[in-house]
């Protein structure tokens, strides 16, 4: 069982993480809210308490304006009919429309100590499990995200599906990335989808305690699974007590602390713009309260790239062959002996 660890990953998505459900000016003004004001907030709540998280980003986002994707195959969804990029400022860039671009932000997230990592949260925001997905775009989706990753100089390593829509993991696989966040882990799965949002809902009103889950493979790319979303506080979610979603934090911690495990926390950076600044206070207390544990050496605060490589390190130390040493030559020994101490120093320096 893994060290008691704790990973934060971050779905940034700006205008781009609803428009195909609800467009509207306020998409764009929390949006723009969350490009100058709400993620700058959060990054200072992680780097005061020391802690790195993966921040999941839509990747046209990253750069300063739309490139050319003309090429790319069209997707049309039953609750979308338009093209997906019908509307995005085709001339737009990140002065004139910070609602859906933030090069300069990535930079900021970037340059943060302690180190973020950048990860994927697909190239457009399509929902990959829906369907009016196609494999041809999955694809293309991932060359996306694999030619700004090289253009940006950032590792290909973790992939968050939008809306958890896990799918084509075959293809996120060969594309280069090395891991995903899965479906949260729940103390009990329906069949029914609605009764499984509807014991989430219940976990969250009561303040239950939130599960433990351990990385693993699947399609030879590592699965990490959600402990615990922290929902925006806009709708009916706005009445679940500020006092629940805390003690469910401190319940996980509390539980990641003493029985081991891994305790993922994830959310929308956007979400914190409803009933500002109260939900941010929420996730601010909780950093705080995790980057004490950190200090004290209780737990630790990892990104999904880093539990994926270790999780993969230690994979291959368990299936590494060993032989007797009095059935071995000594030259062979000797040269046995070089080559893990190369192999050792590589892990490390990776």
């Amino acid at each position: 069982m893994t060290r008691p660890t704790v990973v934060i990953s971050l779905d940034l998505e700006f205008s781009w993480g609803s428009f195909d459900l609800s467009y509207s000016d306020e998409l764009l003004k929390m949006g723009r809210w969350t490009h100058d004001i709400g993620a700058p907030n959060l990054l200072k709540h992680l780097t005061r308490n020391g802690l790195s998280a993966t921040w999941a980003i839509v990747g046209a986002m990253m750069r300063r304006s739309l490139p050319d994707v003309s090429g790319m195959p069209e997707v049309r969804y039953p609750h979308f009919p338009k093209p997906w990029f019908s509307y995005i400022p085709k001339d737009g860039d990140e002065q004139t429309h910070p609602e859906w671009f933030g090069a300069s932000l990535v930079e900021m997230i970037r340059n943060a100590t302690p180190e973020q990592e950048i990860g994927f949260h697909s190239f457009s925001h399509v929902p990959f499990g829906e369907r009016g997905m196609t494999r041809e775009r999955a694809i293309a989706e991932y060359r996306y995200c694999a030619q700004i990753a090289q253009e940006l100089k950032i590792p290909k390593s973790s992939f968050v599906f939008p809306r958890n829509s896990v799918a084509y993991l075959a293809e996120l696989r060969d594309a280069g990335f090395t891991c995903f966040r899965d479906v949260d882990r729940l103390p009990v799965r329906f069949s029914n989808g609605m009764l499984n949002s509807l014991a989430m809902i219940w976990a969250d009103f009561v303040g239950s305690s939130p599960c433990m889950v351990e990385p693993s493979l699947k399609d030879g790319i590592v699965s990490i699974p959600g402990s615990l979303l922290i929902r925006y506080a806009a709708g009916w979610r706005k009445f679940i007590p500020d006092s629940s979603r805390l003690r469910r934090l401190r319940k996980g911690l509390e539980r990641v602390r003493l029985n081991r495990g891994v305790f993922h926390v994830w959310f929308h950076p956007e979400n914190l713009y409803a009933e500002w600044p109260r939900l941010e206070n929420v996730v601010a207390r909780f950093l705080e309260e995790l980057g004490v544990l950190v200090r004290n050496g209780d737990v630790r605060c990892l990104t999904m790239g880093q539990l994926a490589a270790e999780f993969r390190s230690h994979s291959t130390a368990k299936q590494k062959p060993h032989q007797p040493a009095a059935y071995t030559p000594a030259a062979q020994v000797n040269s046995s002996a070089a080559s893990s101490g190369g192999r050792a120093r590589s892990a490390v320096s990776a």
